[in-house]
């Protein structure tokens, strides 16, 4: 099947000066103030003549709803995308907000993660207005601010105020090297306080020595064997990292307390419950004389969810992405937690990542994205647009 002409006709370089606008506009998370990206998102999707609502409920917060609706009633579809980024950090050989574009790359501090998703759904956008909404139904776009730091003020804001409620699909623009993610892994934050007693360093037995108590506990809970799996995920087991801990007041004290945090990555089907039954398992297993411990999580994060990959849905798209592409998407699940997420359990819209980026550039210092791969995100969500809001399959 030939891409229509409206879709072969989108511009490298109108796709391009949107992005680098974008990566240029800041919008780092944290601290979270991001309405100067915003305010580029809504001139832009001005100056195409789609509609641009900002809609700020956490300070700083901004988010902007767009969309266009078809030539008769239908189906509605969400495009989702974060455009709030992670501070640049070091080692980057340009200016990590530049947007500079050489030998087929657009190089900046969310060029992958994902403000080139997000362009490209606008340029789409924008295509399809051209066209003359060659559709049924409506799509809802969502340009949320807040994602990285765990989108209170973003996704969780639009699904509070029902943009977009009730539609038949979603797909978000993470970082997926134009494949398809079927689901995510869930994320769960708990940190550990080990009480033990103090004494003198000259007289060790007569205290009960926190830091020991920790280390045995440590490597037993990184050690935990899990249960659950899933074959289409990217990583298809739950796991467990210990990556902070603080302890002891002096030198020569027994340190009569220990605190560690952990990071537990669930796949579907696992709870906080499970969970926190497992590592509680643990560590009462390592349990000493003067040794105590509490437990509590700190962060519910996102939860782990998966779809079916047969959905027509996903058929569908995974056939446009061909089409555009030349060959087949691989179909998985991703590694990390996405605002698929939230559109699943707190929306119940059946959702996937689609996007132009590169998973393993995202938080990376020179951060790129193939422009060329930009433009053909834009062509994929154009053209899935069509057949799924045609309802066909």
């Amino acid at each position: 099947m030939e891409l229509p002409k409206f879709l072969k006709s989108i511009d490298p370089e109108d796709t391009r000066d949107l992005l680098g606008k974008l990566i240029r506009s800041k919008s780092l998370n944290p601290p979270g103030d991001v309405r100067e990206c915003a305010a580029v998102i809504v001139e832009e999707l001005k100056r195409r003549k789609l509609p641009a609502e900002t809609i700020e409920e956490k300070p700083g917060v901004a988010n902007v709803v767009s969309g266009l609706d078809g030539q008769a009633d239908g189906k509605t579809l969400i495009w989702n995308g974060h455009f709030d980024v992670v501070p640049p950090g070091e080692d980057w050989q340009s200016d990590p907000f530049s947007g500079e574009y050489r030998e087929g790359y657009i190089y900046g501090r969310g060029a992958s993660d994902m403000k080139s998703g997000l362009a490209a759904m606008i340029i789409a956008l924008d295509a399809l207005k051209k066209a003359g909404a060659p559709f049924q139904g409506r799509i809802v776009l969502q340009a949320v601010g807040d994602e990285e730091t765990g989108s209170d003020g973003g996704t969780l804001v639009m699904s509070g105020k029902k943009i977009g409620a009730g539609a038949d699909f979603a797909i978000v623009s993470e970082p997926t090297n134009l494949n398809v993610s079927i689901g995510n892994r869930g994320l769960r934050w708990f940190e550990v306080y080990v009480k033990g007693r103090a004494s003198h360093a000259g007289r060790p037995y007569l205290g009960a020595n926190a830091i020991h108590a920790t280390a045995r506990m440590i490597g037993r809970v990184e050690n935990l064997r899990f249960k659950a799996h899933h074959s289409l995920f990217e990583i298809p087991h739950p796991s467990l990292s210990v990556t902070m801990i603080q302890g002891g007041t002096k030198i020569n004290i027994i340190p009569d307390r220990c605190t560690f945090a952990i990071d537990r990555r669930m796949i579907p089907g696992e709870t906080s419950e499970s969970a926190l039954q497992e590592i509680e398992e643990a560590l009462r297993q390592n349990l000493s004389e003067g040794i105590a411990y509490d437990i509590r999580i700190t962060h519910e994060g996102w939860d782990p969810y998966a779809i079916n990959p047969d959905l027509p849905p996903v058929r569908s798209l995974c056939r446009a992405i061909e089409e555009v592409v030349g060959q087949p998407p691989q179909v998985k699940g991703k590694a990390g937690c996405t605002d698929a997420s939230h559109l699943f359990h707190r929306a119940h819209i059946p959702v996937v990542c689609f996007g132009p980026g590169l998973e393993d550039l995202s938080h990376a210092a020179n951060e790129r994205v193939s422009l060329e791969k930009v433009v053909q995100a834009a062509q994929v969500y154009a053209l899935s647009a069509m057949t799924l809001l045609e309802g066909k399959s």
